[in-house]
């Protein structure tokens, strides 16, 4: 786990199972609305796992077993870096989402080591909690196109604007169990 390279991916099965069943699901079965509400729940969720953890255990790092859908390299987080790392994710991801849906080409290459948490900071949960507060008013007014201009995530395939919207909540679901499992290894 120590020698885990940030970016390195996820097992082959994981990471084909998603890019082929996961994602052509996604496709069909979520809209932007129920994106979006599914994505409250989860912040939802996340916020009622740690509204009574004392905030120096929120900073503590635990490693924890892998989880579906988070690489190796995550494995060791605190629940301020899980939450530092979807802030991040989810403030770039407006950025993809509104240059898309202006059918816009974003040529940078979005790497997965470059949204990795390095503060682990006492106001994490502040942080992404307002982060997430803009997103869900971002895309309350969004017109909900679907963009012809797409970008390519780093493991899997490219995606749309609505394909963006749909992987925040994902993104969220998958990390919102990450950092179930850094609870269960706190002693409090």
């Amino acid at each position: 786990m120590k020698n885990a390279k940030a970016g390195a991916g996820l097992p082959s099965f994981e990471r084909l199972f998603i890019k082929h069943m996961l994602i052509p699901l996604s496709r069909v079965f979520f809209g932007w609305n129920n994106s979006l509400k599914l994505l409250k729940k989860e912040v939802k969720l996340i916020s009622d796992l740690i509204k009574e953890i004392p905030e120096e255990k929120l900073q503590k790092r635990v490693e924890i077993n892998r989880v579906f859908g988070i690489e190796e390299h995550s494995k060791d987080y605190s629940i301020n870096m899980a939450l530092e790392h979807l802030t991040i994710v989810t403030g770039a991801m407006m950025f993809v989402i509104d240059t898309l849906s202006k059918e816009q080409a974003i040529d940078k290459e979005i790497k997965i080591e470059d949204v990795k948490p390095s503060l682990n900071t006492n106001d994490e949960n502040e942080k992404f909690f307002l982060t997430m507060n803009k997103y869900f008013s971002f895309i309350e007014n969004h017109p909900k196109n679907i963009s012809k201009t797409t970008k390519a995530h780093p493991w899997f395939v490219e995606f749309n604007n609505k394909d963006w919207a749909t992987f925040t909540f994902i993104h969220t679901f998958v990390h919102r169990r990450q950092i179930q499992a850094i609870i269960k290894g706190l002693d409090y």
